[in-house]
């Protein structure tokens, strides 16, 4: 019974801190992913309101998509982070082994995340807008398989909308 006892004793001392300091850095790591995508959301309404763009439910939609997703790969990596600091503790209490208890895992996704907003943030609006057109140009013409009137007429169109959009028409 003593040796569970000094085990609780040594949990409520420096391990407890360590992993409130661990919980506290996660949550940072958390707000701050946040942070960039809406940077990048800031940005694309920026990039919209320049070219005369109307807003959409379509990309804040988007928004919130990206935000599930990418904290979808946060809790995973968080998750793993969980089972190598648990590890640690194990090997601390019973072992004597020192590692730092810090959630690298997570911190490595969360800089990849910031990567990729930063680059969101840099690309040209212009480029979204062409692959949004393409896309609805390809949505015209599985709407319209079987009437090839409706297809020839949407692609003149997309090809007279990009000449215009070119500075060539």
């Amino acid at each position: 019974m003593s040796k569970l006892g000094n085990v609780f004793n040594s949990l409520k001392s420096s391990k407890m801190e360590k992993i409130i300091v661990t919980l506290w850095i996660l949550f940072g790591i958390y707000m701050l992913v946040l942070f960039a995508i809406l940077a990048d959301l800031w940005s694309g309404v920026r990039k919209a309101k320049k070219n005369g763009i109307a807003w959409s439910s379509y990309g804040f939609k988007r928004t919130i998509d990206k935000i599930a997703r990418y904290y979808n790969v946060l809790l995973a990596l968080t998750i793993v982070d969980a089972m190598q600091m648990a590890s640690i503790w194990y090997l601390e209490t019973y072992y004597q082994y020192h590692f730092p208890m810090f959630p690298f895992t997570t911190l490595l996704g969360a800089i990849g995340i910031g990567l990729i907003e930063i680059k969101s943030i840099y690309e040209k609006a212009e480029d979204k807008v062409r692959i949004d057109n393409v896309a609805a140009l390809a949505g015209q013409v599985v709407a319209h398989k079987d009437n090839l009137d409706a297809i020839a007429k949407a692609v003149s169109e997309y090809m007279n909308k990009k000449e215009t959009e070119d500075g060539k028409g």
